[in-house]
């Protein structure tokens, strides 16, 4: 029986994108993602110009970038430890070690979580790492 053979989530994947159950929730981790991560971005490019000039407005700034990125980190972690695939049950947002799905998209310098943050903003829509199930978060 060729139904029992293939796994649901491979029967998912040629039908077409599944509508997520909590986008906001999702869309809300990501845009968290971006923001601690811009907050970095923002956070060693202030300090090296610090470094250079020795300017104490240059640490306020600093100071501030830095407080973005534990902020955003913080609230990233605690909204997405809840964000479940509805297939899998795997965690979409969290970094977890177990194997990842041959369908699973990762842009070559991001990580797979990284791919899926800027999947969710960018084409309201995301691949499961875990079972390659795509979701859009539109219905």
């Amino acid at each position: 029986n060729l139904l029992h053979s293939v796994s649901l989530a491979t029967v998912f994947c040629r039908i077409g994108s599944k509508p997520f159950r909590r986008p906001g929730r999702l869309w809300g981790v990501s845009l968290m993602h971006f923001i601690s991560w811009l907050g970095l971005v923002g956070f060693i490019s202030i300090a090296a110009a610090m470094l250079i000039t020795g300017s104490r407005a240059w640490g306020i700034a600093s100071l501030v970038a830095c407080s973005i990125f534990i902020v955003s980190r913080l609230l990233a972690f605690l909204l997405s430890r809840h964000l479940c695939c509805p297939l899998c049950m795997g965690k979409v947002m969290a970094s977890v070690r177990c194997h990842k799905h041959v369908n699973a998209q990762r842009l070559p310098p991001l990580t797979y979580r990284a791919t899926a943050v800027l999947a969710v903003l960018f084409t309201l829509s995301f691949r499961c790492m875990y079972c390659g199930t795509r979701f859009r978060l539109r219905k």
